[in-house]
């Protein structure tokens, strides 16, 4: 085994500090990337699965990752997550029609009413 001159011991322990301080910082920097790119990673997952639903079709991926992300910083990523999870296939296309036994609307009677309902024919 080696052994060190207190010259050699007190070099060392001269420069520790300042090699320590440096890889903290380093460190922090890193682990501000990772999370970063955790939190992109995430809101671009969420934003696929948004426009397979047929939700926000009307805002490109780009600007819905960029605003998912926003919401992710604030914290608020887990709550959007539920609520497309919440969320039916093709939610975004469906919509809701009355219609009695025999096929006609059953929110307007006439074919005037059925009409202007948006039941034409």
């Amino acid at each position: 085994m080696k052994k060190l001159s207190n010259e050699q011991i007190s070099a060392v322990l001269s420069e520790a500090p300042g090699v320590i301080r440096d890889l903290v910082s380093e460190n922090e920097v890193l682990r501000d990337k990772v999370a970063h790119m955790e939190r992109r990673d995430a809101a671009e997952k969420l934003a696929e699965t948004m426009h397979e639903k047929g939700l926000e079709l009307d805002v490109s991926m780009e600007d819905l990752t960029a605003r998912l992300e926003k919401a992710a910083e604030q914290g608020k990523l887990e709550t959007y997550r539920e609520a497309v999870d919440l969320t039916g296939p093709d939610m975004g296309s469906k919509l809701a029609s009355l219609s009695n036994n025999d096929g006609n609307n059953a929110a307007a009677g006439s074919a005037f009413e059925r009409f202007i309902v948006g039941g034409v024919g």
